[in-house]
């Protein structure tokens, strides 16, 4: 799957930047998640079988989904494109959103860089 969002970790804060156009049709420069509030991180092989809910305010177009959607009681984000594994981001209380969605370079190193950090209790450097 293509790249579609930067995701770092600056201090203890999770910090995910979507790329080019999907900064508009997502409706979102970046999203900012405090380390302490991710309750897991796992890949998704199949995302666009996952029921995304309502759309508002996004971009569905079948195989882009981008902006924020919401499945019964729920708030998530979603910035995905094309065919493959997405990395997925479950967050504590829902601030600023439920569950990420997110179109990554390697989504399984990405997972683990997120889970190795959260276990170590401190940012890489």
């Amino acid at each position: 799957m293509a790249s579609r969002n930067d995701v770092d970790i600056i201090g203890d804060e999770l910090v995910i930047v979507p790329r080019g156009l999907d900064k508009v049709w997502g409706f979102r420069r970046r999203i900012v998640v405090r380390l302490a509030d991710i309750a897991g991180v796992e890949v998704e092989e199949h995302p666009h079988r996952v029921a995304t809910g309502w759309r508002g305010p996004g971009l569905d177009t079948g195989t882009k989904l981008s902006g924020t959607f919401h499945p019964p009681s729920e708030r998530t984000y979603w910035n995905v494109s094309g065919p493959g594994a997405a990395l997925v981001v479950h967050i504590r209380g829902g601030s600023p959103f439920d569950r990420l969605y997110l179109s990554v370079a390697n989504a399984e190193a990405a997972r683990s860089m997120i889970r190795d950090v959260i276990a170590g209790g401190h940012s890489p450097v």
